[in-house]
Formats: C-alpha cells, sequence, structure tokens
C-alpha cells in the first residue's frame, strides 16, 4: 500500500523571527510537502522560506483561515497537518499522522502542547490545554491540527471567521465524521501571544470564546 503523502500548511504573516526554526524539523521528510501561505508580509517571511528548495510559497489575502484554505488549495496531499509558524513539530512525530487514519476510525486531530517557557503560569495553562483536548476532543489550531483531504474539501475548509476558525472546523469535522485523535507527541509553541496580553488574561479571553462559541453552536 502506497504511504499516504502529508501537505504540511503554514500561514505566515511577518514570521520571520520564527518561520525558520519552524521549518527545520519538517523538511525533507519523506512522503510529504510543505506549503507557506504567505498573506503579504512585508519582512523577510518570504525570502526565508524560499531558501528551502523543497517550500511552496503562495500568495494568499490575508487572514489565517483564507491562508490556509488557500494553502490547502495548492495541496496535493491526502492528509492536511495545519501548522502555526511559531511552533516546532519533530519530523518524527509528523510520520505518526499517517497511522492515525489506518483504521477509519478518526477523521482527524490534532497534538499534545507544550508552552516553551519553564515559568509557573506557562506550565499550569500547558496542563490545561491539554487536560481539554484529551478529555473534550478540541483542540486549537496551534496544536497542529490534521484532517483527511477529502473531508476537509467536503466541510468546504476553514469558515472565514476573526477568531475560532479552528474549533469551528474541528467541531464540525467530529460532528459529521468521527472522532479526533489526540497524539501523545508534543508540539512546541511560542508564548509570544500569552506575553503580550498576559497569561492569565489571555487564557480567561480564550475559555469565554470556547464557551460562547460552544453555547451557540450547542457543541
Amino acid at each position: 500500500m502506497t504511504a499516504k503523502k502529508i501537505s504540511i500548511i503554514i500561514p505566515t504573516l511577518n514570521e520571520e523571527k520564527t518561520i525558520s526554526q519552524c521549518l527545520e524539523t519538517v523538511v525533507n521528510i519523506p512522503g510529504t510537502e510543505i506549503i507557506v501561505s504567505d498573506g503579504g508580509s512585508t519582512d523577510s517571511t518570504v525570502e526565508i522560506a524560499g531558501q528551502h528548495s523543497d517550500v511552496k510559497v503562495v500568495s494568499s489575502p490575508a487572514g489565517r483561515s483564507i491562508q490556509m484554505n488557500n494553502g490547502a488549495a495548492c495541496a496535493g496531499g491526502d492528509i492536511l497537518l495545519f501548522l502555526h509558524a511559531d511552533c516546532i513539530l519533530p519530523g518524527e512525530d509528523v510520520l505518526k499522522v499517517r497511522q492515525i487514519f489506518d483504521n477509519g476510525r478518526f477523521a482527524g486531530g490534532a497534538f499534545q502542547i507544550r508552552l516553551l517557557s519553564d515559568k509557573f503560569p506557562y506550565k499550569w495553562l500547558e496542563r490545561g490545554i491539554n487536560f481539554r483536548s484529551m478529555v473534550f476532543k478540541l483542540p486549537y489550531g496551534d496544536q497542529g491540527l490534521f484532517v483527511k483531504r477529502s473531508l476537509f474539501e467536503k466541510l468546504g475548509g476553514f469558515r472565514e471567521m476573526p477568531v475560532c476558525e479552528d474549533l469551528d472546523f474541528v467541531c464540525r469535522l467530529r460532528r459529521k465524521y468521527g472522532e479526533i485523535a489526540i497524539l501523545n507527541g508534543r508540539i512546541s509553541s511560542s508564548v509570544r501571544t500569552w506575553k503580550k496580553r498576559g497569561a492569565f488574561r489571555t487564557s480567561f479571553r480564550n475559555q469565554l470564546l470556547l464557551y460562547s462559541y460552544m453555547f451557540r453552536q450547542k457543541v
């Protein structure tokens, strides 16, 4: 049986400080392709990504959901893996994604997360995020969402939303097509957003968005 090809799609907008490290662990993995969907960066993001001969850079209107959809439209893989530019995913964990779809039980999934800070607030948040993901099967986009390409297309991709496009997609996916897997391999994520707004303030905001969305959709 031919191994399923994985398309790794990375939306970017002025990510020159993070994109190189993000790409380092996922380039040159057999049976994968990498697509950087750039939303009009004015820094060196595109140039840095273009230094890798096996990375395809595509231009897109700005907006994470729009960029991910445009990247997916250019992808040739049977599996789509969406990776944030400030995240690091080990290559060996990328390959685990193929195994998830072998028995037909799962429609998609994500990884447990490791926040890149040893400070107590972030370790507390990390445990909370992983608990939510494992118990409720509601991962966010910074956990490396992956899905069968066929199901992604049937759902019409990500809805163009200012926030919660990742949560909305996961909820629609599991409601219509099957379970969400949470892999033990950990994706490392920057804490820059948490630092900018404050760790607990950002966590509180995220929970409000989660409960608000679930209430409206009756998930």
